[in-house]
């Protein structure tokens, strides 16, 4: 049965402030971390739209979005592509809905060496990292500038920041850009009332960190 939405919120840190009639949308929202994300969003009172390039995985997110009481609904987005983002928006355009929030999480991390990456990796890096981050960001942008204004969270990383390891120098550099452009959404943007921040996570124990991370008591070691 689903649970008190309203009491889980209360007993976190997220009671202290709601997203009571707001509409977020998560890219890549049936991963982990956007699984989690909309999950977050959900608990505070956001309205859910679960964009992911998969449309079974972003119906069986909304079943588990479902299981916690969260108001939600799926939405093919593939963020690879303009004509994809502006797919997913003049359908919910169309229909009179748009996000108020918007969390870039749609992201790949495809890991090889500095003399060993491939023009492949490169391009496809970048074209989900960056390009996705910038059009989806922008088309979500024009439509929140119509409004008012509204809320943009790219998913930046520490390797956009710090070199975080080996192995990391095209996703590093695909990061490390998202966190310039949001630099330049939030001087740009700001004048219409659309605040865009970045987020950079560290490692999580999901797929795409698999093989990246120490494992048993090399972990404690970090702590």
């Amino acid at each position: 049965m689903p649970t008190d939405r309203t009491a889980s919120v209360s007993a976190t840190p997220l009671g202290r402030f709601s997203l009571s009639g707001q509409t977020a949308l998560v890219t890549g929202a049936a991963g982990g971390l956007g699984r989690a994300q909309c999950l977050a969003l959900g608990t505070a009172g956001a309205r859910v739209i679960v964009s992911d390039l998969d449309p079974r995985a972003a119906e069986e997110t909304c079943a588990y979005l479902g299981e916690h009481a969260i108001d939600c609904s799926p939405l093919e987005l593939d963020a690879t592509r303009p004509s994809g983002v502006d797919a997913a928006f003049d359908a919910l355009e169309a229909s009179g809905d748009g996000p108020d929030v918007l969390v870039n999480n749609a992201g790949v991390s495809l890991r090889n060496s500095a003399l060993e990456a491939t023009p492949e990796e490169f391009d496809t890096t970048l074209s989900v990292n960056l390009r996705g981050t910038y059009f989806t960001a922008q088309r979500a942008a024009r439509a929140m500038r119509e409004r008012g204004g509204g809320r943009i969270i790219n998913l930046a990383s520490i390797g956009g920041l710090v070199v975080d390891g080996e192995c990391s120098s095209v996703y590093d550099a695909s990061k490390a850009a998202v966190v310039q452009v949001t630099k330049n959404m939030a001087y740009e943007w700001g004048r219409y009332g659309i605040r865009a921040n970045a987020i950079a996570p560290g490692y999580r124990v999901y797929s795409q960190c698999t093989g990246l991370q120490p494992g048993g008591e090399a972990n404690f070691g970090l702590l």
